[in-house]
């Protein structure tokens, strides 16, 4: 399905609300006119009531008219005059009967008749006006006023008004199609400016492609919520560089690692197949081959786990856990890797109360013997301190060497993939240099870090931070009771 442009989207949205706009000011504009104006002939034919009812003070009529007149030959009249005045008198004959005279400009007194002898002046009232409406109808406005013995009639005719009105209404059907046709184009014109710096961001990015990811997209973009997006792209393009670089980076160091011990087995091969090698020579050759295939297989279960970590495949445990306890068996491993490696270590933990941790107790042994391990390697002698930190919301379990310590260009490199201070020493204590990218890699994978203070020439302290639970209610004590089944829990 072809998707429409984001720009007639938005024209045609907006000369939608721009036409029914338009249309509902016209409509708006002809009955504010109509209502306007009947308020003004209103306003006319009371102004002209008052006028008259003051006169009709100094009115002295005899009431002797000559003949009579019919209520619709009055209303004729009425209306045939185009907006005058008839004024109704009722007056009580001698013989106790009511009679109903009327008058207007330029006649005399004359009697209403045709209407029953039982009539009442407000029967004759409804008659007159009945007759008047039936005649008058849409095109005049009609007002009554009742004055003690007088009745006002004034009508007036709507159709100077409803003239202009008729025009207003027929210059608003015929001006609304341009007016809206305008709307569109403004619109257009006013859409496509507006989603100028939309579509530089768009041409620039696509711009980028896998060798130009150092580019970025020019910010600011003249609107915000444009410049919102571009930092955004930007903020993306700087995490796909980083992890690009680091790829690259991995994949070249993936491969120096993995092509030595490959070139050594080859020489080994090589050489254990000449002509003239003894029994023992093969044997030690073979011994040879095994360690570095065993060296070789350790470092890509290392990446593997790696790879599997970075891309939240590895399962990990959420629950309270005894950190001293976790101490406690790094240190005995410690202690019979110094003995392995013939060193003069002297490994101890510090005395401390049991203190919870939340995470994985298996990942986070496997963090301190990586972390322990490289202090054996690099400690020749002295001594290992292992000691547990509490700082509010986090605990903590530090590894603290009295080894040569790093130089402060090093530190922030130490956690990188086969990173190594010494390479050639490196090689001969049996590192990958993997073994600290784990180690930071499971305590963030557990929603902590790893720090480190070092002093050069005076050792290094490596400290996994943790988030810190509340203590569990088996919690071994001091003096055993609960230990073994706190331990079991584990």
């Amino acid at each position: 399905m072809t998707e429409r442009r984001l720009a007639t989207v938005l024209t045609r949205r907006f000369s939608r609300v721009a036409w029914t706009a338009l249309a509902g000011y016209a409509v708006l504009v002809v009955i504010a006119f109509a209502v306007a104006a009947e308020m003004v002939l209103r306003r006319s034919l009371e102004h002209s009531a008052d006028v008259i009812e003051s006169l009709l003070g100094a009115y002295g009529d005899s009431t002797q008219g000559r003949g009579g007149v019919m209520p619709t030959a009055l209303a004729d009249q009425l209306v045939g005059m185009g907006g005058q005045v008839v004024i109704t008198r009722t007056t009580t004959s001698a013989g106790g009967m009511q009679q109903v005279y009327f008058l207007s400009p330029g006649m005399p007194a004359r009697r209403l008749e045709g209407l029953p002898a039982s009539a009442s002046p407000d029967d004759v009232r409804q008659a007159l006006l009945a007759a008047i409406a039936q005649r008058a109808r849409w095109r005049y406005r009609v007002l009554h006023r009742a004055m003690g013995a007088f009745d006002l009639y004034v009508v007036a005719s709507r159709e100077p008004y409803l003239v202009a009105l008729g025009a207003l209404a027929a210059a608003a059907a015929l001006l609304l199609p341009v007016a809206a046709l305008s709307a569109r184009r403004g619109a257009r014109h006013a859409v496509v400016a507006a989603l100028d710096p939309l579509e530089r961001v768009a041409a620039e990015t696509r711009a980028i492609g896998p060798a130009e990811l150092g580019k970025r997209i020019a910010s600011p973009t003249g609107q915000a919520e444009v410049t919102e997006l571009a930092d955004s792209i930007n903020r993306m393009l700087e995490r796909v560089d980083r992890a690009h670089r680091a790829l690259e980076a991995f994949t070249a160091d993936a491969s120096h690692e993995l092509r030595t011990p490959l070139t050594h087995l080859r020489a080994q091969v090589q050489w254990a197949s000449a002509e003239e090698r003894s029994e023992p020579q093969m044997r030690e050759a073979l011994m040879a081959m095994e360690r570095e295939l065993e060296r070789t297989t350790k470092l890509v279960d290392e990446l593997l786990l790696i790879a599997r970590g970075e891309n939240r495949q590895l399962a990990l445990a959420h629950v309270p856990f005894d950190l001293r306890m976790v101490v406690d068996e790094v240190k005995e491993i410690t202690e019979a890797m110094g003995g392995a490696l013939d060193r003069a270590l002297a490994v101890r933990v510090e005395p401390s109360e049991a203190v919870w941790a939340l995470g994985d107790s298996d990942r986070t042994r496997h963090i301190l013997l990586n972390l322990a391990s490289n202090a054996v390697r690099y400690t020749p002698g002295g001594s290992i301190t292992f000691a547990l930190r509490q700082n509010g919301d986090v605990v903590g379990a530090s590894v603290r060497d009295t080894g040569p310590g790093i130089a402060p260009e090093h530190v922030e490199r130490i956690f990188d993939r086969f990173f190594r201070i010494d390479q050639s020493r490196s090689r001969e204590l049996g590192g990958t240099g993997l073994g600290l990218a784990i180690a930071r890699l499971f305590a963030e994978l557990q929603g902590g870090h790893i720090t480190v203070e070092t002093v050069p020439g005076a050792g290094s302290t490596f400290t996994v931070w943790l988030p810190a639970a509340a203590p569990h209610p088996l919690t071994p004590s001091p003096h055993g009771g609960e230990g073994e089944r706190g331990r079991s829990l584990q």
